[in-house]
């Protein structure tokens, strides 16, 4: 049940309770009785199973932080196994409350999960890569870190670094950003609305609804609108203004210089998305992934006009930022075949290199982790103890990887 995230208490339905007592052959207990007796075992089971998957192989390690509903600061630690010929595993290692968001506390929950993963001893020299968003106490965390973890190499998320390009994007397009924003609003809660787009659109999905914070959504929706620009005047100046101020301020905006800039952005910059979408493949080779940052970078730099120009100083600065990536840069040309040497100030041997041929450039496991924290913490959920969360997020997440 926690696998497949049914709520225990669920239990209390009498048909469902006589059902697994019928398909099962053994009485059901209750609620409490799972919960006190049976959740910790279960809990433990996983993390033997994880530690049985990792042993002695080396690894990578990806965390981030989030505040939950109840206003908790909450970080989660992905681990993986690098192996040297194909894919490893990955596995939601631990789930802890942060008291707050620092250098410090991810230093230290850092080293307490490593001590969760190996409890007979860490294997410091086992722990090669360190995957994090570029906030800059994760830095400071990992720069700490590199003390007792030698061999560890630290890469900002490479996918996080595009959608700081693609937010440089929509920051100097205030009225496609408006057209976004304002247009994503008037189908909401406006069943005729939609009625009316579907006869006269049939075949043209609605406006999509792009999320800030979901990478690369926004320069979707700017595609989206480019692609179907006459369609969309056409279809929003039959609304009546007075029914929303969203239809009234989407009005206006036709009558600037809206459809060349929607032209100017998906020519120049909406391969941004695509690219994104790539990173966040799980089974791809380190050079590939990086061959893909790489021809972002070269697509920006061919871009022409003064917007332009701060564009590529934007990916110029994420780039330099991320000390690791010119390091996994290295090591992908020498899997490659295209460098002799490599020079670094981590501790890498000839052999640790090759466990990097699949490793991960990405933190998108740990944010796919927090969602399926919060779909576990539904509002009808609330009155779970942290500890019971913990291993409900840690059970289901990883039943589910398995699958």
């Amino acid at each position: 049940m926690v696998s497949s995230n049914i709520p225990l208490e669920k239990l209390h339905n009498q048909h469902f309770r006589q059902f697994l007592e019928t398909y099962t052959s053994h009485p059901i207990p209750s609620e409490s009785t799972l919960r006190k007796n049976y959740l910790s075992t279960c809990y433990e089971d996983m993390l033997n199973k994880i530690r049985t998957s990792v042993a002695d192989n080396k690894i990578w390690v990806s965390l981030d932080e989030t505040s939950d509903v109840d206003g908790r600061y909450i970080a989660n630690v992905i681990v993986g196994t690098l192996k040297q010929d194909q894919p490893g595993e990955r596995f939601l290692l631990d789930c802890e409350v942060l008291e707050r968001a620092n250098h410090s506390t991810i230093a230290v929950l850092f080293d307490n999960s490593m001590k969760l993963l190996w409890p007979n001893g860490i294997q410091r020299n086992n722990v090669l890569l360190l995957v994090t968003d570029a906030a800059p106490y994760m830095k400071k965390a990992a720069k700490g870190l590199r003390i007792l973890y030698p061999k560890m190499v630290h890469i900002t998320c490479l996918a996080h670094a595009l959608h700081r390009v693609a937010e440089e994007v929509r920051g100097h397009f205030p009225d496609v950003d408006r057209l976004v924003s304002n247009g994503k609003k008037i189908f909401i809660k406006a069943p005729l609305r939609v009625q009316k787009f579907k006869q006269e659109a049939p075949l043209l999905p609605l406006p999509p609804q792009p999320v800030v914070t979901r990478w690369g959504t926004w320069l979707d929706a700017v595609a989206y609108y480019c692609e179907n620009y006459t369609a969309i005047e056409k279809m929003f100046n039959g609304f009546d203004s007075s029914e929303s101020t969203s239809i009234k301020a989407v009005k206006d905006l036709f009558s600037t210089t809206l459809a060349q800039n929607l032209a100017y952005i998906k020519s120049n910059f909406c391969s941004i998305s695509g690219a994104i979408t790539r990173l966040e493949f799980v089974v791809t080779e380190l050079c590939d992934t990086l061959d893909t940052v790489k021809s972002i970078e070269n697509e920006l730099n061919r871009t022409r006009g003064e917007i332009s120009d701060r564009i590529k100083t934007k990916i110029e600065s994420v780039l330099h930022r991320n000390a690791g990536y010119s390091t996994l840069c290295k090591i992908a040309d020498i899997l490659s075949g295209k460098l002799a040497t490599f020079e670094d100030d981590t501790e890498l041997s000839p052999n640790d290199l090759t466990f990097f041929k699949y490793a991960p450039v990405t933190s998108c496991d740990v944010e796919r982790s927090f969602s399926k924290y919060k779909t576990i913490l539904s509002d009808n959920r609330r009155s779970f103890k942290f500890e019971n969360l913990k291993m409900h997020v840690v059970i289901n997440c990883n039943c589910n990887s398995e699958n």
